[in-house]
């Protein structure tokens, strides 16, 4: 014959087995106040189109584009109420990096033949021979750096330790510009 046990006694057995340690039972932990906390954000808000063209690489030496995510991951110390850093100040600040790259062709300095008031003219060789391409000024991006995605990640995750409070000790973003092609960038404070 089955023993068939009660509400309680179940939960008793259950408990028994599979119940987690009270804090009473589990080792002590310690907070220290100066201990450093992580937080993240992932938002679709976070996305970017650009176009580009790095013309060492044969398949990328013609002008194409990438739309891309980003992660963002904060250390610091809390601060004020307990917070590393408000996550709608970082959302407003990453928002901004982005939108500095959002919808522009992202170029090289060592590209760009001319500048005046209102284009730039920009010029590399290519896959299929020299191009030439004149802008609007509005629409580019002008860069010190390759628009390699991993530069990229580099200057969104320096931008934005930038602009954050003092408290933040490093900012690490990463960057996808399309399905499992990722690069990771981290910024720290000396």
């Amino acid at each position: 014959m089955r023993k068939v046990l009660g509400l309680n006694s179940f939960s008793e057995a259950f408990n028994a087995k599979y119940a987690r340690p009270t804090p009473r039972e589990s080792p002590a932990i310690v907070n220290s106040p100066a201990a450093p906390v992580k937080i993240r954000i992932q938002d679709q808000s976070l996305s970017f189109d650009y176009a580009h063209f790095l013309p060492e690489i044969e398949k990328c030496s013609t002008i194409h584009g990438h739309t891309a995510s980003l992660n963002i991951e904060v250390v610091g110390d809390k601060v004020g109420g307990g917070l590393v850093v408000d996550f709608g100040l970082l959302k407003r600040v990453a928002r901004e990096v982005v939108s500095s790259l959002d919808h522009r062709i992202l170029v090289c300095d060592r590209y760009v033949e001319s500048r005046d008031e209102g284009s730039v003219s920009i010029r590399f060789k290519g896959r299929g021979g020299d191009y030439r391409i004149v802008a609007p000024s509005s629409q580019v991006f002008i860069s010190s750096f390759e628009s390699t995605i991993e530069n990229i990640a580099e200057f969104i995750a320096e931008s934005i330790l930038n602009r954050m409070p003092a408290n933040v000790k490093y900012v690490r973003v990463e960057v996808s510009e399309g399905i499992g092609k990722f690069a990771e960038s981290v910024a720290t404070r000396e």
